[in-house]
């Protein structure tokens, strides 16, 4: 059994939840005016919205309904008034889309290497050059 099968697939691709972590992060600063939560609140979602669906469609290769849903749910997450990445949920989910991404990462560069490659030095057959 592979590594990168070890860790089902998330829903959504890391980069979508990367986006979606810095948008929810506007909710950790202290000095938001009321008058400038409402604002926010669509600026972040509709953010969200647009950098998950493009992402889940152009890099995850989701048709367009799929990636249209995932990047409502996460536009909403964004631009819900407090911070979903302090949650319980908000740090499974977005924890499995860095696991999964991780695990595939490692993976591949396995893959690439090859288990039984092996990189040996002979000293005899390294030229030097003479020193004065």
């Amino acid at each position: 059994m592979n590594r990168a099968s070890l860790i089902p697939s998330p829903p959504i691709h890391f980069l979508a939840a990367l986006a979606t972590i810095l948008l929810d992060w506007l909710w950790g600063i202290p000095d938001l005016s009321v008058i400038l939560i409402p604002l926010i609140m669509v600026l972040a979602g509709s953010t969200g919205f647009l950098t998950v669906t493009l992402i889940q469609r152009f890099v995850a290769g989701d048709p367009w309904g799929a990636a249209v849903a995932k990047g409502l749910a996460m536009g909403i997450v964004a631009g819900v008034p407090f911070m979903v990445t302090g949650t319980a949920v908000g740090s499974l989910l977005l924890g499995w889309a860095g696991l999964s991404a991780g695990s595939r990462m490692l993976g591949s560069a396995s893959a690439r290497r090859g288990s039984d490659e092996m990189i040996t030095l002979n000293p005899d057959s390294v030229r030097r050059t003479p020193r004065d």
